[in-house]
């Protein structure tokens, strides 16, 4: 794995959660877009902690016939069928997802972040809908971690690409050895964010929580894990995440 600049990570994960999103607009051309801007969630394609309603998904696909060679807009539309298998577990929207993600690729070569998100519909793939057949959810995690390597390897500073690859590294069976990695990766993002981590949003913070508590967990650190936890569920009770964090607790051993 790349070695990754903590700092500068930070910074593109602030970015990629709206922290300073008039500084880097201000710096930059806009963009065109299809959809305007989610307040306070920059990069989000879509809301978060949700599952896409059908209209967003019917406003993605119109956006994506209106303007096909655009890759970002129709990347948008792969995110939607991705968050429909992944949170709503639409398994009909799993081919949606894989065609559209190919022709992003066809578009743009090597996308990261398309990239980290196909990585993590294979990972999804193998767990879920592979369960019979061991030497397909093999494959499927095997094309997993070669998408999720390959781009952290493109990308390692891009804020949704970490978050999406870290997370996804924990699906993979124990055997790809990833748990350590992810430790590393996001010890390493909290430690060079500093204070600014606070100004995360609820839920970005909740799922850095969340996977870097798994993590632990994996790697036979039940009280770290249970720090993080811990920490996260005193961000927000009430969210997707909270639900999460609670039953990722209940696995852990009772406090002696």
């Amino acid at each position: 794995m790349n070695s990754i600049n903590h700092v500068a990570l930070g910074t593109a994960i602030l970015f990629f959660s709206g922290i300073g999103a008039d500084v880097a607009l201000a710096q930059e051309p806009p963009k065109p877009a299809a959809r305007a801007p989610i307040p306070g969630q920059l990069a989000q394609d879509f809301t978060a902690g949700r599952v896409p309603r059908a209209e967003e998904i019917a406003a993605a696909e119109k956006d994506a016939a209106a303007d096909p060679t655009n890759y970002e807009v129709v990347r948008r539309l792969g995110k939607g069928y991705f968050f429909q298998f992944f949170g709503g577990g639409n398994n009909a929207s799993v081919p949606k997802a894989q065609a559209t993600f190919d022709r992003v690729l066809e578009l743009k070569k090597d996308d990261p972040e398309t990239l980290a998100y196909y990585g993590a519909l294979y990972a999804q793939i193998a767990r879920r809908l592979d369960k019979a057949d061991p030497a397909k959810q093999k494959a499927d995690f095997d094309k997993s971690y070669e998408l999720l390597t390959r781009a952290e390897k493109i990308a390692p500073r891009h804020g949704a690409v970490v978050s999406v690859t870290s997370a996804s590294y924990l699906d993979l069976p124990e055997s790809y050895g990833m748990a350590p990695h992810v430790i590393e990766q996001l010890e390493g993002m909290r430690k060079g964010m500093g204070p600014m981590f606070e100004r995360f949003s609820h839920h970005g913070r909740q799922r850095l929580l969340l996977t870097l508590g798994r993590a632990y967990a994996a790697t036979g650190q039940p009280e770290k894990a249970r720090a993080n936890f811990d920490e996260a569920l005193a961000i927000n009770q009430e969210s997707t995440e909270a639900n999460l964090l609670k039953t990722e607790l209940a696995k852990l051993a009772p406090k002696p």
